[in-house]
């Protein structure tokens, strides 16, 4: 029996993001799918509507709520389907859930999420999750999130992909390659070491270890072969420095077109997809960032960070 493949969803809140609706437009003209637009009724980034509860609310007021939400997700639409010029099919849905909870039905066989991220988001209480948080946190497909003040006219074709353990990191490097290839773009592989307390009671040892670089180095040698088979065509550098992760991808995002991060299963059902590196630089990152199919988390003991440490 045929099936209609999935569509690229776009997260759209309070505020529409043409940023983000052009992003996804593009991808959903690559791949060849549809494009659906998911808007919830109730504010807020987190997946159970705190807000959402009407009882109290007079029919007058849902009705201008509804009103509200459904030109919002008008708005958005009518951006949408200027921007794809009638090439693929264009939906959309307006649930009664906050924005997360919507997307989160929405995207199961999705090949990709879109959420817009704005300058505000970085105010935002680190207790207090954002929308781009919320969905990178439990969709379990790749999430783009991107800034609303990006510029792709102006962004380098370059994609930058952060490895934390080279052996456990195969997946995220062909998703990052096949960005790269998509993009016709450099690809530069970042790693990096910062963990100060493994030497809190010898500083001068850390500060005179030397032996890390060429270590790390050569593991991610070691994996990068089969890639360079199967994207050939795909320029590779590859960078391996001592700071802090969060610091380093950060940075290379102000020379990238896209930047792409990994994720893990979550060891207990309520627990996110991303840690501390990860929402640092989500919530800073110049360009776009892929946050990739999440990954099982490793059991192995602990070792140094590496940037990018699993989202």
């Amino acid at each position: 029996m045929h099936t209609t493949p999935a569509p690229v969803v776009v997260a759209v809140g309070a505020k529409v993001s043409p940023v983000a609706i052009e992003f996804a437009a593009a991808e959903a003209l690559r791949l060849h799918r549809g494009l659906h637009l998911v808007h919830g009724m109730y504010a807020g980034g987190g997946e159970t509507p705190a807000d959402a509860d009407l009882d109290g609310r007079t029919g007058a007021e849902r009705a201008r709520l509804e009103q509200e939400a459904g030109d919002v997700l008008g708005a958005a639409v009518r951006h949408a389907v200027a921007v794809v010029g009638g090439l693929v099919p264009v939906t959309s849905t307006l649930a009664r859930a906050t924005v997360v909870s919507a997307v989160y039905a929405s995207a199961h066989d999705a090949p990709l999420v879109v959420v817009g991220r704005s300058p505000e988001s970085r105010r935002t209480h680190p207790y207090v999750r954002s929308i781009t948080g919320g969905v990178a946190a439990r969709v379990h497909v790749p999430v783009v999130s991107v800034p609303d003040e990006w510029t792709e006219d102006q962004a380098p074709a370059h994609v930058v992909v952060g490895v934390d353990h080279p052996s456990q990191s195969l997946p995220v490097l062909h998703e990052a390659f096949q960005a790269a290839r998509d993009r016709q773009a450099l690809l530069t592989v970042v790693s990096s070491w910062w963990d100060p307390t493994t030497y809190v009671h010898d500083p001068v040892a850390f500060a005179a270890d030397h032996t890390w670089p060429e270590r790390l180095r050569g593991e991610i040698e070691a994996v990068l072969p089969e890639l360079q088979a199967e994207y050939g065509e795909v320029p590779v550098e590859l960078h391996v420095r001592k700071a802090r992760p969060g610091a380093v991808l950060i940075d290379a995002s102000r020379h990238a077109c896209l930047l792409v991060l990994g994720r893990h299963d979550p060891v207990l059902p309520r627990d996110s997809h991303l840690g501390p590196i990860a929402r640092s630089v989500l919530a800073e990152a110049v360009c776009p960032v892929l946050l990739t199919t999440p990954r099982r988390p490793s059991r192995s003991r602990r070792t140094p960070r590496r940037a990018s440490q699993p989202a």
